[in-house]
């Protein structure tokens, strides 16, 4: 009998009996694409779930002893147990967060709605929830060099979400020039990770910032701005900042540092008049498309003000693509209609049954991935959409099943074809050489440069490409984390970058350096100014420092004081203890590059070279090691 013509439950069987086969994947993917005949295969493959895993019967609740507060991100991936887990209502709690890590020993982070899928805010200290410090601030126009442009400036609290900033700007007729896919992170988490929309004039989110209110680790609260910022040092009035700091090194420095620097209490955005995008989503091939592109960032394209390419990186005969263009509109009222807003979305919607059985059904048949993403893709075409910017540019979230992603920053003005064949024929490989497939499409957005130091799109237009993957997909991050190592290689994989929030822990030490030549020195000279005791550690941050230095020398982290005016740490050299120095000045607080420290067992003097102390630098050391202890 042709196989087109087999019952649904003969198929299902064959096919879990040769799950390599491919003919017999392609009539799955033909029937599963088919509202006529998608029921009945979705009901057998159930059928096939349950016979082999049985139907679990309820299960009785037993008393178990409460666990500690811990943490756990928006798909329970990443997680701790912090020794203390607190609100943060307003700034009083993050200063005396970090007097409290000072005295207890304990770093501080302050972590938002949990949509980072890499080690950037786990703490085994104190972890700060900041969605209680949500509120619209009072600008004092007066402290401008320009009072009249205070009205396109909002003063706001750095735990607000996205959607809760974007209504109440609505109200005051103002809008975000640009935003990311989703509106449920915190705006510090959004900048601070680097997220970004899509169109080549428009910057990442931490573009529109214009000052950035954030307690160090003495508890000073300085006002960061650029060197010629908005706001009149003649006229600044200290009120939720002690300090204003104008100047461009720590302004760039903090814009993306993943809460390396310090704790952000708020920030001073620009906004602009409300605006509506229309909105065009269409259905092609990379095969027909890509010749559009073949001018790299002059392609037509390119010039909307919002373009996205998302592909599904497996063909059956072609890769199925969507591209989404994005007009300001001069229409000022919401028309048409978008339907499903993203691909998860339009894979559930196509029956009940998809919920509980895609993460099974993709594990035991990964062949069958290309045709549920040309499934998902199709549901996604739009032909007429026109609303407020921030309702477009939102394409919302899915509840009933996790996912999450890996992305990548590349040069756009490197060949963008050759970018997009290159990582199109690296998922095609690992497919026919591990059977690795991911669940979802490849989005591929493009970034105005940005000033920010450690920005995925730092000193270049730039194409990030986003590998979405379903949470639950037993080879998913092995594929991933293969995808960011071969792009990462070579001559090719030069300049690529991770997002912040989207690296799946691969940063290793020595990466931060190499993705970023020109300015990493010049971050890593901030962060010795602000976080000098690295109190608000990180994984993420144990490789952006470096441990060790020409000399070799490194100080644990063992000291009596977390600043003050003495205490003592062990010097190492390697794993080889060489003295305990004690120390009389108050390092903790100076910021200057030399020290006197006092006595050093009679044996040693201590002039320059860098000594870090629980992660951080303190300063510019060397020791003379000629009478080791």
């Amino acid at each position: 009998m042709p196989i087109q013509d087999l019952p649904a439950a003969d198929l299902v069987q064959r096919f879990d009996d040769d799950p390599t086969n491919d003919e017999l994947a392609e009539e799955m993917n033909r029937r599963f694409t088919d509202p006529n005949l998608k029921q009945g295969l979705l009901e057998e493959i159930k059928s096939l779930k349950d016979s082999i895993e049985g139907v679990p019967p309820p299960s009785k609740q037993i008393p178990r002893p409460k666990p500690p507060a811990s943490w756990v991100n928006c798909i329970g991936e990443q997680k701790c147990t912090p020794k203390s887990l607190r609100k943060a209502n307003n700034i009083s709690d993050l200063i005396k967060a970090v007097h409290d890590g000072a005295e207890q020993k304990l770093n501080v982070r302050i972590v938002g709605s949990g949509h980072s899928f890499s080690n950037i805010c786990p703490t085994d200290g104190i972890l700060l929830d900041p969605h209680g410090m949500n509120q619209f601030l009072k600008l004092n126009s007066s402290s401008l060099k320009k009072p009249s442009d205070a009205a396109n400036y909002a003063f706001v609290e750095s735990g607000i979400t996205i959607k809760d900033l974007n209504t109440q700007l609505d109200k005051e007729g103002k809008a975000l020039a640009t935003m990311g896919a989703y509106d449920g992170q915190t705006l510090a988490g959004a900048i601070s990770t680097g997220t970004h929309g899509s169109g080549k004039d428009s910057g990442n989110l931490a573009s529109l910032v214009r000052a950035i209110i954030l307690v160090s680790e003495s508890g000073l609260v300085y006002q960061i701005e650029p060197k010629d910022g908005i706001t009149d040092p003649a006229k600044f009035v200290p009120e939720y900042a002690e300090t204003l700091k104008q100047d461009d090194d720590w302004f760039q420095a903090a814009l993306v540092a993943m809460g390396c620097l310090g704790l952000i209490h708020s920030y001073i955005i620009e906004v602009v008049d409300t605006f509506y995008l229309s909105e065009v989503r269409a259905l092609t091939t990379w095969q027909r498309f890509k010749s559009e592109l073949a001018d790299g960032l002059n392609s037509e394209p390119l010039q909307e003000h919002y373009f996205e390419l998302d592909l599904n990186p497996y063909p059956a005969g072609l890769n199925f693509a969507v591209t989404v263009t994005r007009k300001i509109s001069g229409v000022k009222q919401r028309s048409g209609s978008r339907g499903i807003e993203n691909w998860l979305a339009g894979l559930l919607a196509q029956h009940p049954l998809v919920e509980k059985i895609l993460a099974w059904t993709l594990n035991r048949w990964p062949k069958l991935s290309p045709g549920n993403i040309t499934t998902a893709l199709k549901t996604l075409r739009v032909d007429h959409y026109v609303d407020k910017s921030f309702k477009v540019l939102d394409i919302g979230a899915v509840d009933d099943i996790k996912a999450y992603a890996m992305e990548l920053s590349f040069d756009a003005n490197r060949d963008i074809v050759k970018i997009i064949d290159r990582i199109l024929a690296l998922f095609q490989k690992a497919a026919r050489d591990k059977l690795w497939y991911i669940a979802g499409p490849v989005a591929f957005r493009f970034v105005q440069n940005s000033i920010a130091f450690l920005a995925p799109q730092q000193g270049r237009t730039t194409m990030m490409v986003e590998m979405d993957m379903i949470f639950g997909i037993k080879t998913g991050n092995d594929l991933l984390k293969y995808m960011r190592q071969e792009l990462c290689s070579g001559e090719d994989g030069k300049g690529v970058r991770v997002h912040w929030g989207l690296d799946l822990d691969t940063v290793k030490k020595g990466d931060v350096a190499e993705m970023y030549p020109d300015t990493y020195e010049k971050w890593l000279a901030v962060y010795q100014n602000l976080n000098s005791t690295g109190i608000s550690p990180s994984d993420v941050q144990k490789v952006i420092i470096p441990t060790n230095k020409s000399a070799g020398i490194a100080a644990c982290g063992r000291r009596d004081s977390a600043c003050g005016t003495e205490g003592s740490f062990d010097l190492y050299e390697g794993d080889t203890k060489i003295c305990n120095i004690y120390e009389e000045c108050a390092w903790g607080m100076s910021r200057a590059n030399n020290f006197n420290i006092g006595s050093i067992n009679d044996s040693y003097k201590v002039e320059a070279d860098d000594v870090f102390l629980r992660g951080g630098a303190i300063g510019k050391f060397t020791v003379n090691v000629a009478n080791k202890v």
